[in-house]
């Protein structure tokens, strides 16, 4: 029965993602060949940072004419040149799927591999928001450990301040947004700190040339049995580099963590991670592996992964 849900959750998974592909291929775009004003040696690529060729750049935004006479496109991207971390929503809105794995790598009896998909939205550049599909939820040993779908989460979000593009050497984002968790099938003994959840919370990014710093901070109100309150803080700082990759460092504060005996502790997590996007914004693979403190329980390794699809621009 495990292998078959399994087995089910990533046949769904890759369904949904080869549909997306189909109705919405990766396409590339090349600035307008007309002449016009040359660009300073410190002008930012189109897709993470300063631009190291004026060859033709990847990505997947809507062009504006700037104001050189209409000479010149720019595309403005959603995320102003930042890659989102593997444990931080991005603060802009945008229209993507995302798949995530979180695995502890202890594989002793009881300890999670965490899978899950996520939708997002966008109305427009202010408003959006997220939809995330049941998370599986399986503890080793994988086959023999207890598993079940977990809560969906749907989310509205929307962005205060947001300035700069990809080609300016600022750009910053300030948003809030307000999610719901709800789990249909509660197995709170099974997956003690899991269940209905209402968080509010505050996301931000800013870059400065190739470096950009986020980071979102929340408080998590349990409205069923098996939520824990916990009130959260995640940053990271990272760094473009030829405009395919990205290292980036998270920070994790005062993360809950609810054990089995019905105990709270409080925890941090560092977790160095490395991204590629070889097609620009529309493909991003990015894996992260972090080590947690939870109190006296000692040196918790955990691996992240995540891989996002952005199919359209607003």
């Amino acid at each position: 029965m495990f292998l078959k849900s399994l087995l089910r959750q990533f046949f769904l998974y890759c369904i949904v993602s080869c549909a997306f592909f189909w109705m919405y291929p990766p396409t590339v775009h090349a600035m307008d060949p007309s002449p016009g004003p040359s660009m300073p040696d410190t002008a930012f690529s189109l897709v993470a940072g300063p631009s190291e060729s004026p060859q033709e750049t990847v990505t997947s935004s809507p062009p504006i004419q700037t104001n050189d006479g209409g000479n010149t496109l720019v595309y403005l991207d959603p995320d102003r040149g930042i890659v989102r971390s593997v444990h931080i929503e991005e603060a802009w809105v945008e229209n993507a799927f995302y798949i995530h794995s979180v695995n502890q790598d202890n594989l002793s009896s009881g300890h999670e591999w965490d899978l899950s998909g996520e939708l997002d939205f966008a109305f427009n550049s202010w408003l959006g928001g997220e939809f995330d599909f049941p998370v599986f939820l399986q503890t080793y040993p994988l086959g023999q450990g207890m598993s079940s779908f977990g809560p969906i989460t749907l989310g509205l979000r929307a962005v205060a301040i947001q300035s700069g593009s990809d080609v300016s050497r600022l750009a910053g984002i300030l948003s809030f947004e307000v999610e719901g968790t709800w789990w249909p099938t509660p197995q709170t003994q099974s997956f003690p700190g899991v269940g209905n959840e209402l968080t509010p919370e505050v996301l931000w990014a800013f870059r400065y040339h190739r470096v950009y710093f986020q980071g979102i901070t929340g408080y998590e109100m349990p409205v069923s049995e098996g939520a824990v309150a916990d009130y959260f803080f995640r940053t990271s700082v990272g760094r473009t580099w030829e405009n395919i990759w990205a290292t980036q460092i998270q920070f994790d504060f005062n993360s809950a963590l609810l054990t089995p005996s019905g105990q709270t502790m409080r925890g941090f997590s560092l977790i160095p991670e490395v991204a590629y996007f070889p097609f620009g914004d529309k493909l991003l693979g990015e894996i992260g592996e972090g080590i947690s403190v939870y109190g006296p329980s000692g040196l918790q390794p955990t691996t992240y992964a995540l891989v996002e699809y952005e199919f359209r621009g607003y």
